[in-house]
């Protein structure tokens, strides 16, 4: 079984927002599923990128608990944008080397994910989204 050397330190990382740091604990084919796009973001550089754009976004990522079944993992964290607050799981899974290679994003409540997307998705080609109540859809 591997062990978590690779993913505490890239948990750490992420709490000092370094990106550079997070990169030699990613496998070079991960794989990144986010709430920010519909499609998948792959490789080592290409989720570097993500990882960049939302640390220059939001105010704080904070590392909480850590829970694991063999190489699977569920990292828990909060993420701080202005007044909104995250509540964040990410599934991780390590290869047979320890490296994370692949990634599963959960973010709630809704307004505060929508708030972070709005900034995020631009920045990595995608379109803003906005959050309308049903009775004031067109």
């Amino acid at each position: 079984m591997a062990t978590t050397e690779h993913l505490d330190a890239y948990l750490k990382a992420m709490g000092r927002r370094d990106v550079e740091g997070t990169k030699v604990h990613l496998a070079d084919n991960v794989v990144l599923r986010s709430p920010i796009a519909p499609a998948p973001f792959e490789g080592r550089e290409s989720v570097a990128n993500v990882l960049t754009q939302l640390l220059d976004v939001v105010d704080a990522f904070e590392p909480k608990l850590l829970l694991r079944d063999g190489p699977d993992f569920v990292a828990v964290f909060t993420i701080r944008l202005g007044d909104d607050v995250i509540d964040g799981m990410d599934h991780m899974h390590l290869d047979d080397a320890g490296l994370v290679d692949s990634m599963t994003v959960a973010w709630r409540p809704l307004p505060a994910v929508v708030a972070v997307q709005q900034k995020l998705a631009p920045k990595l080609g995608g379109k803003a989204m906005m959050l309308v109540p049903v009775d004031q859809s067109l």
